[in-house]
């Protein structure tokens, strides 16, 4: 009987070597008894990654899909030992001395660790008395006077985590190809169902844009407004809008302080940019361009979506915004003959320049130094980039299409040229690159315990309001 060829032989290793060159931990404390737990691994290849917590005499074990993120958890008062462990598969080519067959491999399962631990929250004493038979001695501490703080605005520091789990330019690689592995369905899937409702939103804008209903409008023409009343709506749709955003992602803190203020300037100069770069482009291009007239209105949905962000994280606890990036809705009054190429075009290609501008600027050393730059920067990068592919999409705003009916031709092109660098820009910089919008809301998810099914069950109720209201506005209005 011919010697068989290939032999096979599979050796698990079950201890662990320790590695603290390839696996990076940084553990520290950040408020109460919350702990920041970053790590970086430098394998090119592995098999997984997993982290271990032990903490009151309790472990608790997650996988990472990441090789490199960073993740806040909650609640460790005590001593906390956090073990990182890279599993790999090396496969060994035996020696004939070792194997009978002309070829034998061996695959080696060995598992890399590295280790932190991280003292428990100190208590503090602050005084002492000794006392004798005859005297009585008492010390005490003296604490020294708080360090003045730095009053420059621009020098503040932002901990609010709406900004600062948007990445910045230097931390995404456009031309890496390197596509990072989802290895959880059920996070990714609400992450998809968390998009479609800021689709949603957009497609809701869309009907109360081009419907008239007296919950809406009181009745009134668009005509009938005077420019002060339309400008009073405005500013009171960005003010009020700018503050809910960031009366939620600063966790409900109505302190009139330095950081809230810059949080709120960050949203007030997003909510300006979107609305400007895209209904605003459109319309002075339809008023000087193709002499045309056109009114601004208000927006008052992006008050209701805010609102709907505050209720949901007051009654729920869920500190992630249903963000709507466009305060004022744009219209002409006069109907006029296609265009060679549709002002839509260039509105949609300006807020996809500006928003790549914004995610620029954040590259730039000035901008990093001043956190508040930084905040206004980053906020204003993500709703210009959300916003061209929201108004863009069959279900959102639906504009392409507007725009490729109101192009003659060759010129069809520049519309579908247009989306699809809007598309890139989405998918590249927030739902790709390992440190991209999707990523942090994703690890937020998995470090949340049993919130993500909270969180699913809202958005879908949520969808739902959004659905019949639009149904019943677009059934009951008047189209304008």
């Amino acid at each position: 009987m011919k010697k068989s060829l290939y032999l096979l032989i599979f050796f698990f290793l079950i201890s662990a070597t320790t590695d603290s060159e390839n696996i990076i931990i940084d553990l520290d404390r950040t408020e109460d008894s919350n702990i920041s737990f970053s790590w970086k691994v430098l394998y090119n290849e592995y098999d997984s990654i997993n982290v271990e917590i032990s903490h009151d005499g309790k472990i608790e074990k997650y996988d990472l899909p990441l090789k490199e993120s960073s993740i806040e958890l909650c609640c460790y008062e005590g001593e906390v030992t956090v073990t990182l462990n890279v599993i790999i598969t090396k496969v060994l080519q035996l020696s004939n001395e070792e194997c009978s067959a002309e070829s034998c491999l061996s695959f080696t399962k060995e598992t890399f660790s590295n280790q932190v631990v991280l003292s428990p929250i100190p208590t503090t004493t602050t005084s002492t008395t000794t006392t004798s038979t005859t005297t009585t001695s008492t010390t005490t501490t003296t604490i020294p006077p708080p360090i003045q703080e730095s009053t420059n605005f621009l020098d503040i520091e932002i901990k609010n985590e709406l900004i600062t789990s948007i990445p910045l330019f230097d931390e995404i690689d456009l031309t890496d190809q390197e596509k990072n592995s989802i290895a959880f369905i059920i996070t990714t899937s609400i992450i998809v169902l968390f998009y479609l409702v800021l689709l949603l939103q957009e497609w809701f804008n869309k009907i109360i844009s081009s419907s008239r209903i007296r919950f809406f409008r009181q009745g009134k023409e668009i005509k009938g407004s005077s420019k002060l009343i339309n400008f009073l709506k405005i500013l009171f749709s960005l003010t009020l809008t700018a503050f809910l955003i960031g009366y939620v992602e600063e966790g409900a803190s109505l302190i009139l302080d330095l950081e809230n203020l810059a949080v709120f300037l960050a949203a007030l100069i997003g909510l300006m940019s979107t609305t400007f770069f895209y209904e605003g482009v459109e319309g002075v291009i339809e008023k000087f361009i193709f002499k045309q007239k056109v009114k601004f209105q208000w927006a008052p949905q992006a008050v209701f979506f805010a609102m709907a962000s505050t209720g949901a994280y007051i009654y729920f606890e869920m500190p992630i915004g249903f963000i709507f990036g466009f305060i004022a809705s744009s219209y002409i009054l006069n109907k006029r003959p296609v265009a060679k190429l549709s002002p839509k075009f260039y509105s949609s290609i300006a807020l996809s320049a500006v928003g790549f501008g914004f995610f620029y600027l954040t590259s730039i050393p000035y901008i990093l130094d001043s956190s508040v730059l930084t905040a206004i920067a980053a906020i204003s990068y993500l709703m210009c980039i959300e916003g061209v592919l929201l108004k863009s999409l069959p279900g959102g705003g639906n504009e392409l299409l507007e725009s490729l009916n109101d192009s003659k031709g060759a010129y069809k092109l520049f519309p579908l040229l247009s989306f699809l660098l809007g598309l890139w820009l989405f998918i590249r910089i927030l739902i790709v690159s390992p440190d991209s919008e999707f990523s942090n809301l994703q690890q937020d998810l998995l470090s949340s315990g049993s919130f993500p099914l909270t969180f699913a069950a809202i958005l879908i109720t949520y969808m739902i309001i959004i659905l019949i209201l639009g149904f019943f506005i677009k059934k009951r209005g008047v189209n304008e």
